[in-house]
């Protein structure tokens, strides 16, 4: 898979991506993940990338024309790829739509800034905009990154062990994983269940399957 982002700032990716599995799969190659700034595509002598809102109002908003270029920059080598506006105002980011775009080959994934960007980005340059939950960000890389690692752990390779992905929460809509423990069977007077460690696989994943339901339910422990 590759994932092109349109950011002012690169660097923010420096450090996640050459960290844990996602590093791995980035230097393996099984997720290319390329970085596009639209400071680059700006006519202005300052590369200024931002203005004043018409209309009046607090802070800058990203002009439209730097990241249009951008853009086409990207699709003038692959003019199939998928272009994404994370944005507060997007579709919900869930499993569907991970599920979704991991069929899509190619993700291209522009990062607002500053008081937002110009609404001809949304309706005229991307294909779609998401956002992660109901609240702000103080800039669309934060959810970019959250993006790429949910989308590279479903690549083939990604995971050391295929079966981490069998079982994984939300795959099967809003559900959850059991509850998992390890070493020491006792800490602080609270042990483990007893039933995981009587080696009767069949009452353990019955178990699990009714431990899964109390967290889907919201009820908890």
């Amino acid at each position: 898979m590759t994932i092109n982002v349109i950011t002012l700032f690169p660097e923010f990716f420096a450090s996640p991506l050459k960290a844990s599995l996602l590093g791995k799969a980035v230097a393996s190659g099984i997720v290319q993940v390329n970085f596009v700034n639209p400071r680059d595509y700006s006519h202005n002598k300052h590369k200024k990338v931002d203005d004043t809102p018409y209309g009046g109002g607090a802070g800058m908003v990203m002009m439209v024309e730097p990241i249009a270029l951008a853009v086409e920059a990207v699709k003038a080598k692959n003019p199939s790829t998928r272009v994404v506006l994370l944005s507060a105002r997007g579709r919900l980011f869930n499993s569907g739509v991970v599920r979704e775009y991991t069929q899509q080959g190619d993700i291209t994934l522009i990062c607002g800034h500053y008081e937002g960007v110009d609404e001809r980005v949304a309706a005229h340059v991307a294909d779609e905009s998401l956002r992660l939950g109901n609240f702000v960000l103080s800039g669309g890389e934060v959810a970019a990154l959250t993006v790429i690692d949910a989308l590279a752990r479903k690549e083939p390779g990604f995971m050391g062990n295929a079966d981490s992905l069998a079982h994984e929460s939300f795959d099967d809509g809003v559900s959850f994983e059991h509850a998992q423990y390890t070493r020491p069977e006792e800490w602080r007077g609270h042990r483990v269940p007893e039933i995981l460690l009587s080696g009767n696989h069949a009452k353990i994943a019955a178990w699990r399957k009714e431990e899964a339901g109390k967290f889907s339910s919201g009820h908890g422990l």
